[in-house]
């Protein structure tokens, strides 16, 4: 496990395990136990979900994406260019190192997979029009 993947295992539980232990700053209301827990176990929880299923596949024509609860497909004959970024904003991503993949008429979207020039043959054969850009 890298320290990625740690520092966010020892978040998550422990939100989900301590949410009354720690130093926290909060209104008075929040000094109960039982208002921490529904609080702080739903937010550990998401966390572990969306590092724990995060993945990208494809399939027939459509890269299907998966974060978390959360799912999405793109159609591979809508992409128009794919560049790597280390864009920090937020995606459906686990790394810094990631291809920005522009499809349909304005939409953008950031993934990370594992083999990233693997993953970007794989679309090139799938669409020929697809531009690199670097």
């Amino acid at each position: 496990m890298d320290d990625n993947n740690s520092l966010v295992v020892c978040i998550s539980l422990y939100c989900i395990l301590f949410p009354d232990l720690g130093v926290w700053v909060t209104p008075e209301f929040l000094d109960q136990h039982w208002i921490k827990i529904v609080f702080l176990s739903p937010i550990g929880f998401c966390l572990l979900w969306i590092w724990f299923k995060t993945g990208y596949t494809i399939q027939n024509n459509l890269i299907e994406i998966q974060y978390g609860p959360f799912k999405k497909g793109i159609k591979i004959a809508e992409i128009h260019s794919i560049r790597r970024t280390k864009n920090p904003f937020t995606a459906p991503s686990l790394s810094m190192c990631r291809i920005e993949i522009n499809y349909g008429k304005y939409n953008t979207i950031q993934i990370s997979p594992k083999n990233i020039g693997e993953f970007i043959y794989e679309l090139e054969k799938r669409n020929t029009n697809i531009q690199i850009k670097n």
